[in-house]
């Protein structure tokens, strides 16, 4: 009986978010992206460029009066099938859908492998997936959440690979649908390059070298060739002649370029230090009014959105530490030094390109049990993001 009542309280904060997630689900006010149904119906044409009829109104980039999407191709390719069946009108947010789903169960079982306790598992599955901006960005229909949620999907997919079965090509070849999703994620093998190092007088260290490279490598390749046909060069994703920065100055400002230092501050502002807004009385004076509190579309600190991570100020080490930590500073870098803070999303949603990694830095510390005070964490945490969003966006 101990035991059932072990489970009832994990169990029941995940039925409690997928109830709010369906609500969220039918609820969201942001039109109908069809980027990558629209590019599936593309491929099975044997084309690369969109069709003109009933074009996304942005994030596609305009080349020589033909549109081509600067998202990487994965997810396309795996609506293919769908839409060949279904035709374009073939909802992608789908795969979002089926990406949450698969995460939360890959990290149900990477966490039962590292802490060997399954009712732990489910209570850190629930943090993950229902308690950071993972959750707004699987469920709402906007192509750039959709590209996060699934790069997500396959980082946690590699993680689990890597400290179960360890089939260094199929790393290998989950990295390259990783990169070929998001292409700054490729980035992500270097954790699997410092293991590799690391594990060398305990595996045949170049054969599982190459095994893990070449299927990264073909993906660089078939990048190459990709952008090429489209853009005239191997290096040129399309996103220089996105639409979207010529239509909507005012919030997608280039002052400094693509990348610079200058902003640095800006992105380690709404990581770190960012928190909700608060709800004023019309009129002059500051008094709060009802719901008190919202989400600031710029962004929130990883802490107030996941408070689970303040136990990251008295984690623990583990042999796979350091190549974690390595890989989530070389992640965070682009983030950092990215011109787009983010817009309309719910806390700090680049934040995922790192976070697997984050929650594996964090596991260790919770290798002898997950204290009571980090459960009511992951609760307050998911009841406090389900009161943001909904005060904020519905």
């Amino acid at each position: 009986m101990k035991d059932l009542r072990s489970y009832l309280i994990p169990l029941l904060v995940l039925l409690f978010s997928v109830i709010f997630g369906f609500l969220i689900f039918r609820q969201t006010g942001y039109e109908i992206d069809k980027h990558f149904s629209l590019q599936a119906l593309a491929f099975i044409k044997n084309d690369l460029f969109l069709d003109p009829i009933n074009l996304p109104r942005g994030d596609i980039a305009d080349y020589r009066a033909r549109q081509y999407l600067f998202y990487g191709p994965m997810p396309a390719i795996m609506l293919v099938p769908t839409v060949y069946i279904w035709g374009k009108n073939f909802p992608q947010i789908t795969l979002s859908v089926i990406s949450l789903i698969v995460t939360y169960i890959s990290i149900v079982a990477l966490v039962k492998k590292l802490l060997g306790r399954f009712t732990d598992a489910l209570w850190i599955a629930n943090f993950f997936v229902f308690g950071t901006v993972l959750y707004f960005t699987g469920l709402v229909n906007i192509s750039a959440f959709i590209v996060q949620t699934v790069a997500t999907m396959f980082l946690v997919l590699a993680l689990l690979e890597y400290f179960t079965l360890r089939r260094w090509f199929i790393l290998g070849v989950l990295v390259a649908m990783l990169g070929l999703t998001r292409i700054n994620l490729y980035l992500a093998a270097i954790f699997f390059v410092l293991e590799i190092i690391r594990l060398r007088n305990k595996i045949p260290f170049k054969l599982s070298l190459v095994y893990f490279i070449f299927p990264i490598i073909f993906s660089l390749l078939l990048w190459g060739v990709y952008n090429h046909r489209r853009f005239q060069s191997v290096f040129e994703t399309g996103y220089r002649y996105n639409i979207t920065l010529q239509n909507w100055p005012n919030v997608f400002q280039m002052k400094y370029g693509l990348f610079s230092l200058q902003y640095v501050p800006t992105n380690f502002y709404s990581m770190l230090l960012r928190g909700p807004v608060p709800v004023l009385e019309t009129g002059e004076g500051f008094i709060l009014q009802y719901p008190y509190l919202k989400a600031d579309g710029w962004g929130m600190a990883i802490w107030i959105t996941s408070p689970l991570f303040f136990y990251l100020f008295i984690m623990k080490k583990e042999k796979y530490t350091l190549a974690a930590v390595s890989t989530l500073l070389v992640l965070a870098i682009p983030s950092l030094l990215y011109f787009g803070v983010g817009f309309s999303q719910f806390g700090y949603r680049y934040s995922l390109d790192f976070l697997p990694f984050l929650l594996l830095i964090l596991l260790p510390t919770f290798k002898n049990s997950l204290p009571r005070f980090a459960k009511i964490l992951i609760i307050f945490g998911i009841v406090f993001n389900f009161f943001l969003i909904f005060n904020t966006y519905f």
